[in-house]
């Protein structure tokens, strides 16, 4: 007959291992708000040292329902949520393992300091103890104790809620050379975009709204999606039921958006989107489990992200009773498709990316001398009947040269396009032919070139279409460059021919 013994997990070993979980700072804080909205807050206040010379420690503070002194010890022990039995619809967390891990990751002394019925709480987790004492000892805090705490005066003025401290930063230490209090200056910039998005449907609800502040700044929630401009493209929501572990169907709901073309948004409505820089990285699905935004800016590799796509926004909101059938890990920062319901989204993806590329593509008229040639540049009848030139986007040759990049490479190559365009030196090229003082520099071995650059192309375009040879070397015949020497076309079908 086995016998049952206690196997007791090393408390250093574990707790160090669960510091290097891969928190960023922005999350690790996303993650103590979660706490603070499960406790039915209406304000979130984020406190950052003022004083180079005052203690290095952050606090996080809510006027939510607060703990007994036993509801606070038990918070404290690691893997406990706030229902051992079964989770609320609206609790955010899942594994009990946020706070503690999170804020752990960030700093070796984390402090909870509660107030509930006019009385007072506070544990501590200190890592240089655990390391030391090698037990999980976790230390309550008498009322002195309390008293001398940094920000718990402003904890004193609520009728009750929870103040969360980190201190002894030894992550930012290292990483700053010592320079935290200057290194926490600088996240207070990030952290303020990062929570404007994570939380921003909390932020703008109308009547169970939560105020999130960095010491005095009240932040203003992001939209991802624009939903009031006139020009964004709002489809229909869709429900897609859904069994979570236990055999009970859930819903799972489903929004397409399409976002404006950018000469239509104006400085607010960039200032709403969190920016208009990399707007291609954050096309693709956007994840809510209860409002909560959990993972965005990806496609879950159904689509490759393209220029002409990248307008498109999907929303999708999960319950909390399928975060183990979506993937969702402790931090809340990943989430994977359920294979069941891939094939059901694939179509709301190529709407949207319809729509996405429509609007780009019809954005301007294209005046183009002949139809069938590719062009490089392209000719567009814009507003007032006045004509603007760009790079042709759609274009086979530049979809090849941006599918061989990374998803940061490409940005930055859209932004060498951009600035090209932009800069286009229309006034002097004018004068220069005015002066008939423009030269056409002409490679010695221009047909040679092009034929490298053809074999290369069709190499490339077979594999990214999923053509045959014979079929993408008219495509790249009817390319502006290739179109004006026609013998290229016999040259390429005999190199193919040839290799296979």
């Amino acid at each position: 007959m086995s016998k049952e013994k206690d196997n007791i997990p090393q408390a250093d070993k574990l707790m160090g291992s669960m510091r290097h979980m891969g928190y960023s700072f922005e999350s690790a804080v996303a993650d103590v708000i979660d706490n603070s909205i499960s406790a039915a807050c209406k304000n979130v206040y984020l406190l950052f040292p003022t004083d180079r010379l005052a203690s290095l420690t952050m606090g996080i503070l809510d006027d939510g329902y607060g703990m007994s002194n036993d509801a606070l010890y038990a918070a404290m022990r690691y893997g406990c949520t706030s229902s051992e039995d079964e989770r609320a619809d609206d609790d955010l967390g899942r594994f009990g393992l946020g706070m503690k891990s999170a804020s752990l990751s960030q700093c070796r002394v984390l402090t909870v300091v509660s107030k509930f019925n006019g009385k007072y709480s506070a544990y501590t987790w200190d890592y240089n103890i655990i390391l030391k004492r090698k037990k999980w000892v976790v230390l309550e805090l008498t009322q002195l104790e309390i008293d001398t705490l940094p920000y718990v005066e402003r904890l004193k003025e609520q009728d009750r809620g929870t103040l969360v401290l980190w201190s002894d930063f030894d992550v930012l230490h290292k990483s700053s050379d010592g320079q935290v209090y200057d290194t926490l200056l600088d996240l207070r910039k990030s952290l303020e975009t990062y929570l404007s998005l994570i939380f921003h449907r909390y932020m703008s609800m109308k009547n169970k709204s939560v105020s999130i502040y960095i010491n005095n700044l009240k932040l203003k929630p992001s939209d991802p999606f624009l939903e009031e401009h006139p020009k964004t493209t709002i489809k229909p929501e869709r429900s897609i039921a859904l069994k979570d572990s236990n055999g009970q169907e859930r819903l799972i709901r489903v929004k397409t958006f399409v976002l404006p073309f950018i000469s239509d948004l104006s400085d607010k409505d960039q200032r709403l989107l969190g920016g208009i820089e990399n707007l291609r990285q954050k096309q693709g699905f956007y994840v809510y489990r209860n409002h909560r935004l959990i993972i965005w800016g990806t496609w879950f590799g159904m689509k490759p992200r393209a220029e002409l796509t990248k307008n498109a926004r999907i929303r999708v909101d999960i319950p909390n009773s399928l975060d183990d059938i979506w993937e969702i890990d402790v931090k809340k920062q990943n989430a994977s498709i359920p294979k069941r319901i891939q094939n059901q989204l694939r179509q709301t993806v190529f709407d949207a990316l319809e729509i996405s590329v429509r609007q780009q593509t019809h954005r301007g008229r294209r005046e183009s001398v002949n139809d069938n040639i590719e062009y490089i540049w392209e000719r567009m009848r814009g507003r007032n009947d006045h004509f603007y030139y760009q790079i042709n986007r759609s274009g086979n040759f530049y979809q090849m040269i941006r599918n061989k990049m990374t998803d940061e490479d490409a940005s930055y190559f859209d932004m060498f396009i951009k600035e090209v365009e932009r800069n286009f030196p229309i006034q002097q090229m004018y004068v220069d032919k005015s002066n008939e003082c423009i030269d056409i520099v002409e490679s010695e071995d221009r047909l040679g070139e092009l034929y490298e650059l053809g074999i290369t192309m069709v190499s490339n375009l077979s594999k990214l279409l999923c053509k045959s040879h014979k079929e993408i070397i008219q495509i790249v015949m009817s390319m502006e460059q290739f179109s004006v020497l026609p013998e290229l076309e016999k040259k390429l079908t005999k190199y193919f021919e040839n290799e296979h």
